[in-house]
């Protein structure tokens, strides 16, 4: 199975990007609240 390593690190970076950008998304609600 060679499509098990690209797909694992597609994953991972998916995964890194997430959590990177719940905070981010949390932050732009917050200021969207304001209007």
């Amino acid at each position: 199975m060679a499509l098990i390593g690209p797909i694992c690190d597609g994953l991972v970076v998916f995964g890194t990007w997430a959590s990177r950008a719940a905070p981010v998304a949390k932050f732009i609600n917050d200021v969207m609240a304001l209007f």
